[in-house]
């Protein structure tokens, strides 16, 4: 992301309602990245739905963009709960979904936008042509692979797919966590947005 000046910042009333609501020491820099990924959204092509963000509770507040195609939906909700939780889904049906208790970087989400356009290989012949690595999961035979896992050789980052249970879907993910919470997903959203996502993450 490149640095935030005021002067650049084109919707100024989503910029002074994000500044009403994120106040204080330990939301200032998050109030900064939420403004600077809204602005490199707007920036490349993304549209301000409402022009102003909307309520969700009495103390949190969603910012919604969308492509220039109307086919993704980015939404930030940011308040005094947690300083920022983000999605992207289709505009129209709800058929999908990929979300982080923190930003989805502004770069992943115009990777998975590109992705759209060319549905192609599936997430594994993807991540294997950018050198990630599989580890096949431990079961017996004639059993349905549960959890699938690829990672980078370097184990910076992984993907792991979750293919039964409460908790399925799909999990993406750097090797650290606290610095950057994880990426979750349906395992209904498009392979080639799982590895956009997993690829710029």
């Amino acid at each position: 992301m490149t640095s935030y000046d005021p002067a650049d910042f084109p919707p100024t009333t989503s910029h002074r309602a994000i500044a009403a609501v994120m106040t204080g020491p330990t939301t200032f820099t998050a109030a900064l990245e939420l403004q600077e990924w809204i602005r490199d959204l707007i920036a490349a092509g993304f549209t301000d739905r409402r022009r102003t963000p909307r309520p969700v509770t009495g103390s949190q507040h969603a910012f919604e963009v969308t492509d220039p195609a109307g086919l993704l939906l980015a939404r930030a909700e940011y308040g005094s709960h947690w300083p920022t939780r983000t999605m992207i889904g289709p505009f129209w049906e709800a058929e999908w979904w990929a979300s982080c208790p923190g930003l989805i970087p502004a770069a992943a989400i115009l990777a998975a936008r590109h992705s759209l356009k060319d549905p192609g290989l599936d997430v594994q012949a993807r991540l294997d042509a950018a050198g990630w690595h599989r580890t096949p999961a431990q079961h017996g035979t004639g059993e349905p692979e549960l959890v699938t896992t690829w990672s980078l050789p370097d184990a910076s980052r992984g993907v792991i797919r979750m293919n039964a249970g409460p908790d399925q879907g799909w999990l993406i993910h750097r090797d650290v966590m606290r610095s950057c919470p994880p990426i979750s997903a349906a395992l209904t959203t498009p392979p080639g947005v799982i590895a956009a996502l997993a690829l710029t993450f």
